[in-house]
């Protein structure tokens, strides 16, 4: 397994949410199912992208707080598709610069993105990409969460825990790159008494950005980011506007600022995987929901142990892509993403969450400003 993962969460999120209801739930283990599977029952609307990240035993979903009623199925499908669509951005961004180094198509690396789709080479399997390009496909919004549960393919948790899992940091830095722009800061937060403030953030998540495209992100710039994200916090506590929507809009904004700063760490999924030493098989399904719950893609497979893991599972995960996306009327084989003319998804998914609870549990909590 990926050791530079650190020791146990224990707990992932899965939302259960049936049509018409707005109620939080919360699982011990891997979603409460196990890696057996989803088991006999019945489970309703989707899994919340990257949501595996919090520890639910800190309160953060229960049906007594706020959170539960901002939560509901059209909230965590546009939080679903906008994790998505970052992630091809992020996917684009790498295939360009791949497509430049090889002098191939450098105008949008789409030969590079088609060639690792449909026919990849060894090491494209080898180095985690084809089967990132099918985890894409499989995850996509325009395929229905069901889906997941129908891929019954068995995987052995001895495989599992021979793959070498990476944090999709990528998608979730170029998202925060976006919502902290020149334009899009909330009115409580805009104007020169924050000038200082929103600069530290702006250069702490371009550092970020920069490092997250040549490799993993330093716990020194994840401190660097949460320092300039409770610089903002304090400085808005300090500042209280009048106006309490202005307040509330502006506390929101940095709440979505934390929590999905709180992505960019290596999610502690020892706990997790540790559940695998109790069973033999468990389905490809399971395998993707829990890489889903995680923000979690295929890292390069760098001994013989993964790479025999990555060249059996391919074609298993290429035969289950081919059967669940025939028949579909929607096109779920492309990389463009969607634009996006409203940027408040990561806002409205987080706002019902406390501040203090999304504090708990980092890796990297910064000194106080």
């Amino acid at each position: 397994m990926h050791h530079g993962f650190p020791r146990a969460l224990g707990l992932a999120l899965f939302l259960s949410l049936a049509p018409g209801e707005a109620h939080g739930q919360f699982y011990g283990g891997y979603g409460g199912y196990g890696w057996g599977g989803w088991g006999g029952g019945t489970v309703g609307g989707d899994i919340a992208r990257g949501l595996g990240y919090y520890n639910m035993g800190a309160g953060l979903y229960n049906e007594e707080t706020a959170v539960a009623n901002s939560i509901n199925a059209n909230t965590i499908m546009r939080w679903n598709e906008y994790m998505w669509e970052s992630q091809q951005l992020a996917n684009q961004r790498e295939y360009l610069r791949r497509a430049r180094r090889e002098k191939r198509d450098a105008q949008t690396g789409d030969e590079l993105y088609k060639r690792i789709r449909d026919n990849p080479t060894d090491r494209d399997i080898q180095n985690g990409d084809a089967l990132n390009a099918i985890l894409d496909q499989l995850t996509n919004p325009k395929v229905h969460s069901t889906a997941l549960r129908l891929i019954r393919d068995p995987v052995s948790g001895k495989a599992i825990r021979e793959i070498p899992f990476e944090n999709a940091a990528q998608a979730v830095t170029l998202s925060l790159h976006q919502l902290s722009g020149e334009t899009g800061w909330p009115i409580a937060l805009q104007g020169e008494n924050f000038a200082d403030e929103r600069k530290a953030y702006q250069d702490a998540i371009a550092a970020a950005v920069k490092e997250n495209e040549e490799g993993p992100i330093s716990s020194q710039t994840l401190q660097r980011v949460n320092a300039a994200a409770s610089r903002l916090r304090a400085k808005l506590e300090a500042n209280r506007p009048a106006d309490r929507v202005e307040y509330t809009d502006g506390v929101n904004y940095i709440k979505a600022l934390v929590a999905m700063s709180r992505m960019l760490e290596k999610p502690q999924v020892d706990k997790i995987l540790a559940e695998l030493d109790m069973i033999k098989e468990t389905s490809l399904g399971s395998l993707l929901a829990f890489m889903h719950a995680y923000n979690l893609r295929f890292a390069p497979a760098t001994t013989p142990p993964q790479q025999a893991v990555y060249e059996n599972l391919y074609p298993i995960m290429a035969e289950a892509r081919d059967k669940v996306l025939k028949g579909l009327e929607a096109d779920t084989t492309g990389a463009e993403p969607v634009a996006r003319d409203n940027q408040g998804h990561p806002i409205d998914f987080f706002q019902g969450m406390k501040l203090e609870e999304l504090d708990r549990g980092s890796n990297n909590q910064p000194t106080n400003p």
